[in-house]
């Protein structure tokens, strides 16, 4: 029986060669269905998230649907690709030391072609797991550091060792409109659950 070998996108993941974590983020993918292999792939991911499966293996070796996506690729041989960086990271604790510094935070960002922010995972809020109505516009950001992991969900994870970026004011003007329009819905729906509530009473 012959072995297909790693692809070289494979050769290059982080989590194959130092042991990360995790190296794409579910959140956002862009594939090309209509192109056969894209397409085997599509299904063997879709494979890896049906319940037995992702019980048993895929959520047991990663955290949730993340790794699955590019799994599915590298499994049936369709040619992938992830970003140029390694996941990257926003936040508002920002610590000095001397000319180092660190940025901590609970959401992994993502960069485009251009090496500028293009999304971040979490949502808008500081820390989903932990409170679902605490919202945090990040301030700073860094790429390609040094990764300090929490050592679960609850507390932040940090990276130093590389140039301290800041949003800057387009950026942080979009988040802090994104926040005020969230609030505006969560206002509504806890209105609109009320009312229910009371007519559920009545």
């Amino acid at each position: 029986m012959k072995h297909r070998q790693p692809s070289d996108t494979l050769l290059k993941s982080l989590v194959y060669t130092d042991d990360y974590a995790e190296e794409g983020d579910s959140g956002v993918v862009v594939m090309d269905k209509g192109r056969l292999p894209v397409l085997l792939g599509l299904l063997h991911t879709c494979w890896q998230n049906t319940l037995s499966v992702r019980e048993k293996w895929t959520y047991r070796v990663t955290y949730g649907d993340k790794e699955s996506w590019w799994f599915g690729f590298e499994l049936t041989g369709a040619p992938y690709s992830f970003e140029a960086h390694y996941g990257s990271i926003v936040g508002s604790t920002v610590h000095h030391e001397g000319n180092a510094s660190e940025v901590c935070g609970f959401t992994i960002a993502h960069l485009d072609h251009r090496d500028k922010l293009l999304w971040y995972n979490g949502s808008l809020l500081k820390n989903k797991v932990v409170d679902a109505m605490e919202f945090e516009v990040p301030t700073h950001w860094m790429t390609d550091g040094v990764w300090w992991k929490g050592s679960d969900r609850s507390e932040m994870s940090c990276m130093s060792e590389t140039l301290l970026r800041t949003l800057d004011a387009t950026e942080i003007g979009i988040l802090e409109e994104s926040v005020r329009i969230a609030q505006e819905v969560d206002q509504r729906l806890r209105q609109e659950e009320e009312r229910e509530i009371d007519m559920e009473g009545n």
